[in-house]
């Protein structure tokens, strides 16, 4: 009797094409997730000027402001479209908000705000995963926007 022709053989050839199922399977289950994250999510990306404690620590103040201002204007948004609508509304607010931490903090940076579809990589918050990919975002660049800490 042929190998091929064995229960071990067909076993092994019956666990080969399970295992492929499964990977397919698993792989189509997570682009499934991961559209409809980046269908749903507006994020925000703030860059700090360098990788300077001062310069990181002062990124979080102009991120908590930020958010604190956004939860305030989008608190009765039902979808990402009207947020984004919203957001793209009061950009100077935002220029303001961002400008005003940044001198009460005692720097001069430049600002640059953008609404649009950027890169994320990977990005961990507690028990939440993002995975990387196209996200739209609010992108605020403070100063040189020093990119190797790239998301807050």
């Amino acid at each position: 009797m042929k190998f091929y022709q064995t229960k071990l053989f067909k076993f092994f050839v019956i666990l080969l094409l399970f295992c492929v199922y499964l990977f397919i399977t698993a792989k189509s289950y997570a682009n499934s997730v991961s559209t409809n994250l980046t269908d749903n999510i507006f994020r925000l990306h703030i860059i700090a000027n360098s990788d300077s404690d001062q310069d990181q620590e002062l990124k979080l103040k102009v991120r908590d402001s930020i958010i604190e201002y956004v939860e305030k204007i989008t608190s009765d948004c039902q979808n990402k479209d009207s947020v984004i609508s919203i957001i793209s509304n009061h950009k100077t607010d935002l220029y303001n908000i961002t400008n005003q931490v940044i001198k009460d903090n005692g720097y001069e940076y430049s600002i640059n705000i953008e609404i649009g579809n950027f890169y994320f990589p990977t990005k961990y918050y507690g028990n939440i995963s993002l995975p990387s990919g196209y996200y739209d975002a609010l992108k605020i660049e403070i100063g040189k926007a020093n990119r190797s800490k790239l998301v807050v």
